[in-house]
């Protein structure tokens, strides 16, 4: 009702008597850590007074079974949030109350599964930005086999981070990758960033390249030509960014010339365009992106030949793509 001064009081009345514990002490809790949410993602002092109130309410309904509906609820809420504190530089302020809160989420077993792994894929990305690798290593010990068993279609993502920073036994990510060919390609890939991460590159590093790209076509295109042609490009191996341009040309016309992708793909896709010598050339087709909201339709060429009156009024600002 936008009336949080009406709240405040309500939650100060409700504080003051020592009613009966039970599921509303909880939610007071979580209501007080709405009404105390930073005003800015600077405000670091708001921010561990407002993870107070969740670490609260959760803590209260961690020890009832009847109440563990409130853990996940508190741990929606937070994530809400924490996400504009997830920005260089205070990643590690988050750490300490969202690994708790994968911890008791982990022990009430929450029954949902994909929300539990993403908060895990999470806190590893926020170790790895504190620098706190040999966490992070530590964390992957229980994450991996987790996401691995109970959220299948996520492994790719946490295997290939412990392939770029290295944070599992190199043998065992190999034997791994035995098993499943997008492993493999995100083995190839990976571990070659790690290897440009440290400026080891190896010498055919072209060939290892190659490979991996013969790889993609035997299982899903659409997961890697993005990220293959952003590395190709990185690693000036032209040809392997033509071949990915060319993928996506054949995709295009398999879908009646649209092509549906991730909004940090469109700036390589122009990158990789301009330097292929591919601006204008038709069948690149139209590409629609989405990012929290409807995205203009636009196409290829317009990306690469730079803005045109009228052309594409409404294509909002693109996040920077990680990794």
């Amino acid at each position: 009702m936008g009336q949080p001064e009406m709240s405040e009081d309500c939650i100060q009345m409700y504080f003051k008597v020592k009613g009966p514990v039970t599921q509303f002490l909880g939610r007071a809790h979580l209501c007080r850590a709405q009404l105390c949410a930073p005003t800015s993602s600077d405000n670091l002092e708001e921010f561990e007074n407002c993870v107070t109130q969740y670490m609260k309410a959760i803590n209260f309904a961690k020890g009832e079974p009847r109440y563990y509906f409130l853990v996940y609820n508190a741990s929606v809420l937070y994530w809400h949030m924490v996400r504009p504190f997830l920005k260089p530089g205070c990643h590690q302020y988050v750490i300490p109350s969202l690994s708790q809160i994968v911890s008791v989420l982990n022990q009430t077993e929450e029954e949902d599964k994909e929300w539990r792994a993403e908060l895990m894929l999470e806190l590893l990305e926020c170790y790895l930005q504190a620098g706190k690798k040999e966490e992070a290593a530590k964390f992957c010990l229980t994450a991996a086999p987790f996401i691995k068993a109970n959220v299948p279609h996520k492994y790719q993502q946490i295997y290939s981070v412990m392939v770029r920073h290295e944070l599992m036994d190199e043998l065992h990510l190999k034997m791994e990758k035995k098993t499943s060919i997008s492993l493999s390609v995100s083995f190839h890939i990976n571990s070659l960033k790690a290897k440009l991460d440290k400026n080891e590159l190896p010498e055919d590093v072209s060939s290892i390249l190659k490979r991996a790209y013969r790889q993609i076509g035997l299982c899903n295109i659409q997961l890697f030509v993005f990220p293959m042609s952003r590395f190709s490009l990185t690693l000036k191996c032209e040809d392997i960014t033509s071949d990915c341009l060319s993928d996506l040309k054949k995709m295009d016309s398999k879908v009646s010339g649209l092509v549906t992708v991730a909004p940090w793909a469109l700036p390589t896709m122009a990158h990789c365009a301009m330097i292929c010598g591919s601006p204008g050339e038709p069948g690149l087709g139209q590409v629609v992106g989405h990012w929290g909201g409807t995205w203009s339709l636009c196409s290829l060429p317009w990306l690469c030949a730079g803005a045109q009156v009228g052309c594409c009024p409404a294509v909002p600002h693109l996040p920077a793509m990680s990794g």
